[in-house]
């Protein structure tokens, strides 16, 4: 049996969605883990220890689980404190594979944090490397417009040299691999693109009037949903400043709309850090005056964000960079027309079929694309068709059978389950 070490230092796939350092790649090696486990290969997932709730090993459903590891004492750390105790969780990770007697085939190492541990397991193990990075220093700079800071030149020296070193690097739409060659100067014969995936049973079309009433949300005739972490990034200022434009200017909308903001830690006994940036959010809210209009609700569980996202009438992606853009998949899985930003893999997942995309930091824009669909009902049932109809096709089976394509391009049959 084939067996894969993957690393996700600083993401726990089992995490809460929508806080810190949680979010898409948290969901994707979830699911491509369980999915390659169904499959019959073993994949122990490797991240730190961060929750104390947590037990140090966790099933995610057959031949697959996570294994914590401390790395400092538990607790959430800034990400350049967890890239400094880097070379413990190596060690972390080589201790638990000797004291459990384990053999892996490959290592799968997502995000640049976990680069590092890649290659000092590749030096010990001599197994091949596969590595998936999600995000990229040099797009965020440039989306951000900003100068490179301390954290940003290591991070950019880490995704380098893995883009060197790596036998397989794995890109999430066509975009991210223009800019893996154009930005990294990465080999295109080792680059291999695989979407990601949407679990279209949970996240599935619903009836509005039946996901309003489960969460309670008859109130507002129009429903205008935002789903991320409470980051500059993700663009929730500039979808702020649409909303109180579109509402000033269309009193008769403010009395009929709401927008509801998924993300993020409201009490800050969970999380202070987070909790101030929603403060401050809420102090841009009532500048513009939809103190009413705006409802801020913190993270979600996935069942009821599902319910969040039926009962919406546009699903918002402001992002000022993407490199897929899970949660426009997730509404459009469950019938719900996104009005997305033209950056990263979303321009390879919203189509003019399920949505509308606009410049990243138009408010402007953004707002016309809104108030286009709460005007006109039959362009939204048409666009739920199509969106629901695209979703479907991007499968986390489909991902798995393109991660498993690349895995056996670099297990020999002299290589493969030398872990049996």
């Amino acid at each position: 049996m084939t067996r894969i070490a993957m690393l996700s230092v600083h993401a726990c796939p089992l995490a809460r969605l929508g806080g810190r350092d949680s979010g898409g790649m948290n969901v994707y090696v979830r699911e491509l883990a369980r999915q390659l486990g169904r499959r019959g290969i073993e994949v122990d997932v490797f991240t730190r220890w961060r929750e104390r709730e947590d037990p140090q090993i966790q099933s995610l459903g057959p031949n697959a689980r996570v294994v914590h590891l401390l790395s400092g004492p538990i607790g959430y750390y800034p990400k350049m404190d967890v890239y400094r105790r880097l070379p413990e969780f190596s060690q972390r990770v080589l201790d638990f594979a000797r004291d459990e007697d384990r053999r892996y085939d490959l290592v799968h190492s997502h995000y640049w944090l976990s680069a590092e541990v890649a290659e000092v397991l590749r030096s010990r193990w001599r197994t091949p490397v596969v590595q998936m990075f999600h995000t990229l220093a040099l797009v965020k700079a440039q989306a951000m417009d900003d100068s490179m800071n301390g954290e940003d030149q290591v991070r950019e020296l880490a995704e380098r040299a893995a883009v060197r070193t790596a036998d397989r690097i794995i890109a999430s739409s066509e975009i991210e691999l223009s800019d893996l060659i154009t930005l990294y100067d990465a080999e295109p014969s080792k680059v291999r693109v695989v979407p990601l995936g949407v679990d279209t049973r949970l996240f599935r079309p619903l009836r509005q009037a039946d996901a309003r009433a489960a969460l309670g949300r008859d109130a507002c005739e129009f429903l205008i949903l935002f789903v991320g972490r409470i980051e500059q990034i993700k663009g929730i200022d500039v979808l702020l400043e649409a909303i109180g434009d579109l509402l000033r200017g269309r009193p008769d909308l403010k009395r009929r709309t709401c927008l509801v903001v998924v993300g993020g830690a409201i009490d800050p006994r969970i999380d202070g850090s987070e909790s101030e940036k929603i403060a401050e959010l809420q102090a841009m809210v009532d500048a513009h005056g939809i103190g009413e209009n705006v409802d801020f609700v913190g993270s979600l569980e996935q069942p009821e964000l599902a319910l969040y996202y039926s009962a919406a009438d546009v699903c918002a992606v402001p992002s000022l960079t993407e490199s897929f853009g899970l949660v426009a998949l997730e509404a459009m899985a469950c019938g719900t027309p996104v009005v997305a930003t033209r950056v990263g893999g979303l321009q390879t997942v919203v189509t003019s079929e399920s949505g509308v995309l606009v410049p990243p930091g138009d408010a402007e824009a953004l707002a016309h694309a809104i108030e286009s669909l709460l005007d006109d009902m039959e362009l939204r049932i048409q666009l739920a068709a199509g969106a629901r109809a695209r979703a479907v096709t991007f499968t986390w089976d489909r991902v798995a059978d393109g991660v498993e394509d690349i895995y056996s391009e670099l297990l020999t049959p002299a290589r493969a389950g030398i872990s049996k």
